[in-house]
């Protein structure tokens, strides 16, 4: 068989496995506090992913950003999170911002010749 033909199958079994993929799900912070007190009570981490159907690396994400949050383990709590995101955006905003004002310099540059260099300043 032509190999294109066989690139263009796998193509198309591909994208039927990516629609049919379930999406990650999102779990209500009160949902998350409680799962994780069945593990601090012993619990082993497998057997409440299986009963409650959810991932043991969702969990294990979970106990780590908890262990961060009350400065058992290092690393940036969810509200550190939370200002870095904002100043990085506010970052990303004022380089735009400052490329503007440097193209309208150079365009305004470009325009407006320099005055007399020669005439005496007062």
């Amino acid at each position: 068989m032509p190999r294109a033909w066989w690139s263009h199958l796998a193509g198309q079994m591909m994208l039927q496995t990516l629609k049919e993929a379930p999406l990650p799900r999102s779990y209500p912070p009160e949902f998350r506090r409680k799962v994780l007190g069945l593990v601090a009570a012993g619990r082993p981490i497998r057997q409440i992913a299986h009963d409650l159907g959810i991932s043991e690396q969702t969990m294990c994400v979970w106990r780590r950003q908890h262990l961060i949050g009350i400065g058992q383990l290092p690393g940036p709590t969810g509200q550190d999170q939370v200002e870095l995101t904002a100043a990085r955006r506010r970052i990303a905003e004022l380089e735009a911002e400052l490329a503007i004002h440097r193209r309208a310099a150079e365009l305004i540059g470009e325009v407006v010749p320099p005055e007399d260099a020669s005439r005496p300043s007062r």
